[in-house]
């Protein structure tokens, strides 16, 4: 396994090259330029004095390589909107969308998982009728327009919820208040995922259900529920893991729309304005983060199959 490991880690590093330099050769090539170069009333020598001053006068290899030298000092560079550290900023982020994040895959997986086996266990019943068709309606809704009509409902009509945001404006930033401003995104971001984890857990659980381990274990007189959560459901979890380790970067660096719809400040809404303001090390830093956190996913994904199944051997 650690020689495994070993290798898996040199393939990120030539990975996480290979993206930074597709990345950063289509973003500078991108037409506009920043947008803090974009002043009117700057100009001709001041513009050209503020291109230097940002480096974007030298050619692309030449930005890159600066840029990739300070990365490996541990420095992403200076956000040209905010003035800050790229670095700081993430870091200040990425807790809010880890939350995000990690509040939506406990509430898919504690739906989905149940669910897929119920409707496994009952095939083309009502009940595996209703999951079907919940299934389908999370995968096809668009999220913008299933948190807005969650805003309307639970936050205008009824009350209830907070329609955005992180914490309440002027208000006492508590543990139970954050979770207030916490549901309704979670909802939205895990409701997509809920339902492609329900459909995964149930095609996986039905094909185990008619291996032949599964037949002696019911002949023994094993409770059904037994033999559907000990004997099955361990098997199909192999798929399972595999399209979670698949999510996990769309949940950390993907949940732009969410996040914009409810004002939630995290990685998703940040890289939008990154985009939208051309701020190439922002967009740099980002992309570096959601790459590393692509290749730590699919590594750990790799190392859940061993304990998941014995069998596995990488060495």
């Amino acid at each position: 396994m650690s020689r495994y490991l070993l290798r898996r880690l040199l393939h990120t590093v030539v990975l996480l090259l290979v993206v930074t330099v597709v990345v950063f050769a289509l973003v500078t090539q991108a037409p506009g330029g920043p947008s803090i170069l974009l002043d009117r009333n700057m100009g001709p020598e001041e513009l050209a004095r503020m291109r230097a001053l940002l480096g974007l006068d030298q050619p692309v290899h030449v930005q890159y390589a600066r840029w990739l030298a300070q990365v490996l000092q541990g420095n992403l560079g200076v956000s040209y909107q905010a003035g800050l550290p790229v670095l700081e900023i993430i870091l200040q982020m990425l807790p809010n969308t880890l939350l995000l994040s990690a509040a939506s895959l406990a509430l898919a997986l504690a739906v989905a998982i149940p669910a897929g086996v119920v409707s496994a266990a009952r095939p083309y019943s009502a009940v595996d009728h209703a999951v079907t068709t919940l299934c389908f309606f999370g995968i096809s809704v668009p999220t913008f327009w299933y948190g807005l009509m969650l805003i309307v409902l639970f936050s205008i009509v009824l009350g209830w919820l907070p329609p955005g945001g992180m914490h309440t404006l002027g208000g006492e930033r508590s543990a139970v208040d954050v979770a207030r401003h916490l549901i309704l995104p979670a909802v939205v971001l895990g409701t997509a995922n809920m339902a492609l984890f329900a459909r995964y857990t149930r095609s996986a659980t039905m094909a185990v259900l008619r291996q032949d381990y599964v037949r002696t274990a019911r002949s023994k007189g094993l409770p059904e529920r037994s033999v559907l959560y000990r004997h099955a459901l361990r098997n199909a979890l192999l798929t399972v893991v595999t399209v979670v380790g698949l999510q996990l970067p769309r949940l950390v660096g993907g949940a732009a729309i969410t996040e914009t719809v409810f004002a939630w400040p995290g990685m998703g809404s940040l890289a939008v304005r990154a985009a939208f303001e051309r701020d190439y090390p922002m967009i740099m830093g980002i992309t570096l983060v959601i790459s590393a956190v692509v290749a730590a996913s699919t590594l750990l994904v790799d190392v859940l199959y061993v304990y998941l199944d014995p069998r596995i051997r990488y060495d």
